[in-house]
């Protein structure tokens, strides 16, 4: 079970990482001419886990949502890291119990 967890919590890293990415690249790219805005989009993936899909929108790019995208980013980010944390933390403990 772990092992799919954690594969899962490492897909979710990936894709906020993505995310981020995606978002950065609409800010630097802000002001220049005749650039649209491209799009992170989350999907999820069988049998667990999610991947990040891009593609470019016809509007220009928005900084406020692009400042929401990259706080929502990092917070998944942070929430993802913990949840392997977590499962290493039950992993130890598990094994001090067996041991």
């Amino acid at each position: 079970m772990s092992d799919t967890s954690i594969a899962t919590a490492v897909s979710g890293l990936l894709a906020n990482a993505d995310r981020f990415r995606v978002a950065a690249f609409n800010v630097v790219n802000a002001n220049t001419d005749d650039f649209k805005a491209h799009l992170a989009t989350t999907v999820s993936q069988a049998p667990a886990g999610v991947r990040t899909e891009t593609s470019v929108s016809d509007a220009p790019v928005d900084l406020a949502a692009e400042w929401v995208n990259m706080t929502v980013a990092q917070i998944g980010y942070d929430a993802n890291a913990k949840v392997i944390s977590s499962i290493e933390r039950m992993n130890g403990a598990l094994l001090d119990i067996t041991a």
